[in-house]
């Protein structure tokens, strides 16, 4: 078994890894264009994000992306 090629485990594992931060990357971009919450509100949000990676970018982009966009009032 050659040291320098990646098991099957090892693969999962880094591509698992290369999710991750491709999701953590896409929530702080998002975040850092979002205009619709005020500075303290887009500081709590990216403490959700730093202080949990995965489940914090991904509440972003499921609900805190969301909750911002005012409703239509016709």
């Amino acid at each position: 078994m050659n040291p320098l090629v990646p098991t099957t485990g090892e693969g999962a594992v880094l591509v698992l890894g290369l999710l991750v931060v491709i999701l953590w990357a896409v929530a702080m971009r998002s975040l850092a264009k979002d205009r619709h919450y005020t500075s303290t509100q887009r500081l709590l949000w990216l403490l959700v994000v730093l202080a949990a990676p995965v489940l914090g970018s991904a509440l972003w982009l499921t609900v805190g992306r969301r909750s911002a966009v005012p409703v239509d009032s016709r």
